[in-house]
């Protein structure tokens, strides 16, 4: 314990001395030389904040780029999945089970042979019923023209009644035409593809 104190002693006698023999060297400056060392010593301690003040930049720096660089990879592992999922596909080639080379290429056209003429017959039937709802349709419009009509020259309708049964009429004329369009299109590709 006595060896701590007489250690502590000394080093504050020794820091007091020295604080005594640089306060007495001030003294005999001029106030040249005072202002210089004041300058000198301001710069040091801006020059010590702006270090100071630097590091704490970089580390922050370093923060958000140690963030972006996580945010950076874990965006690639999310793309990476869902790349992994997507990338699924057909995969003809993968799962041929117990088909190998020619076998497997011979099986692979004759479904697609399978699934090419069944689409078609989907489509011939598609065509055909449309064609078929097409001419119902003109026929229950040709009618009901030639009912409106009738009522109209005979006065049981009035002429609001009269306009909008019209519109009606004309509305199913234009759904009839695009639907004969949609039909042509169908016909073309029936005619294409045999």
């Amino acid at each position: 314990m006595k060896k701590l104190m007489r250690f502590v002693l000394t080093i504050s006698l020794i820091m007091f001395i020295s604080n005594v023999s640089f306060a007495q060297n001030e003294k005999g400056k001029s106030n040249k030389e005072k202002e210089k060392t004041e300058k000198h010593q301001n710069k040091e301690k801006k020059e010590k904040k702006e270090h100071k003040g630097k590091k704490e930049e970089t580390e922050e720096t370093e923060e958000k780029e140690k963030t972006k660089k996580k945010e950076k990879t874990e965006k690639k592992e999310e793309v990476e999945e869902s790349e992994e999922k997507e990338n699924n596909g057909n995969a003809y080639g993968k799962n041929k089970g117990e088909l190998k080379g020619k076998e497997f290429g011979e099986e692979r056209a004759r479904n697609a042979k399978l699934n090419k003429e069944q689409k078609q017959t989907e489509l011939d039937n598609s065509v055909d019923e449309g064609e078929t709802k097409v001419k119902e349709a003109k026929e229950k419009i040709k009618k009901a023209k030639v009912n409106l009509e009738k009522e109209k020259q005979e006065g049981k309708i009035s002429d609001e009644d009269y306009k909008n049964k019209k519109e009606k009429i004309d509305k199913a004329e234009k759904n009839v035409k695009e639907l004969e369009g949609k039909l042509e299109k169908g016909k073309s590709t029936k005619k294409s593809s045999k």
